[in-house]
């Protein structure tokens, strides 16, 4: 099992990715958005998704950074820089620990970072300030809703 870095890394191969969600607890939907970037700031693609019975907040931004890491490992990404405005989920991911209420979507995060059957050489997870991750908190709040479930948007 590869270890799960704390820190972002010094890489030059390394692809950042902010992840963010948007949930709404009426409807118990979230809309999920990811950007990547090279390590000098260049986009390489953004995408969108809408999830239905997402029950709490959590939830919603672990799902975001599960959907990434799918979609970074489809375009042949090694090293991978998660990055994300929750502290609670970036510590849970570290730890590797997993929260009954997260248990699947964190196993499944687990499984997409340290599996040999997906392309990651190295992955971290490193929490931002939420002032950080604007770009990426828009474009989860563009993709809400039931209407546009597991919608992808993507732009290069």
């Amino acid at each position: 099992m590869k270890p799960l870095a704390r820190t972002s890394s010094s890489n030059d191969l390394t692809v950042f990715c902010n992840t963010d969600a948007a949930w709404r607890s009426d409807l118990m939907t979230a809309g999920i958005g990811w950007i990547l970037t090279y390590r000098h700031g260049q986009e390489i693609s953004r995408a969108t998704a809408s999830q239905l019975n997402v029950t709490f907040v959590c939830m919603a931004e672990a799902l975001a950074i599960r959907e990434a890491l799918i979609n970074a490992s489809t375009q042949h990404i090694t090293h991978i820089c998660l990055r994300t405005d929750s502290q609670v989920l970036a510590r849970a991911i570290t730890a590797r620990r997993r929260p009954t209420d997260l248990y699947g979507i964190l196993s499944d995060i687990d499984s997409l970072t340290s599996s040999p059957s997906f392309p990651f050489t190295e992955c971290s997870v490193v929490f931002i300030p939420r002032a950080r991750n604007g770009p990426a908190d828009l474009l989860a709040k563009s993709c809400h809703g039931p209407e546009a479930i597991k919608t992808f948007c993507f732009v290069l």
